[in-house]
């Protein structure tokens, strides 16, 4: 008898191969390659390939990697766009694709002097991060301190999600 009660007991405690519960993948961790964006020297966004720790689930997953981009760039030639004192409160990937980043930050709450380049730049860094490594993410939809804002700089409105455009992305 003691040895069926162990026997039960221990095929209780073996791990499940397969992951089909959506909780379980979010816990589930793999070191994954994503392609984050930043500045290049020609004006132009430049891809830069990291190797980061992620969830199975993009929505766990998505987080994180705005959070990343967000620390800046850690390969030569690559400039930051976003202030450095920038935050990531928040990302989420709604059903239809639209992936909504919730930004903070002394420098974005207080108003962030740059120019319309710059301020395109940053907003399209978020969207071809967010749509270069998910692929149920087609659009990004940019709120500051959980609120939606004008602009982040003062010259593109926020008042619209955001799709990717590939006339902002160069090559090194």
């Amino acid at each position: 008898m003691v040895a069926l009660m162990v026997t039960v007991a221990v095929a209780g405690c073996r791990k499940k191969d397969t992951v089909s519960d959506p909780a379980a993948a979010a816990n589930k961790v793999a070191i994954r390659s994503i392609q984050l964006f930043y500045g290049s020297p020609n004006q132009l966004l430049a891809s830069e390939p990291r190797n980061v720790s992620l969830p199975e689930s993009p929505a766990a997953a998505i987080p994180l990697v705005m959070r990343e981009l967000v620390k800046g760039p850690v390969g030569q030639g690559s400039l930051r766009i976003l202030p450095e004192d920038t935050v990531v409160r928040g990302a989420w990937l709604l059903p239809g694709g639209t992936v909504i980043v919730d930004l903070g930050g002394p420098t974005l709450s207080s108003g962030w002097g740059t120019g319309s380049h710059q301020e395109l730049l940053a907003i399209q860094s978020l969207v071809q991060t967010a749509t270069t490594n998910f692929a149920d993410a087609q659009r990004v939809r940019i709120l500051v301190n959980g609120t939606q804002t004008e602009t982040l700089g003062g010259h593109v409105a926020l008042s619209r999600s955001f799709a990717p455009r590939s006339d902002s992305v160069g090559t090194r």
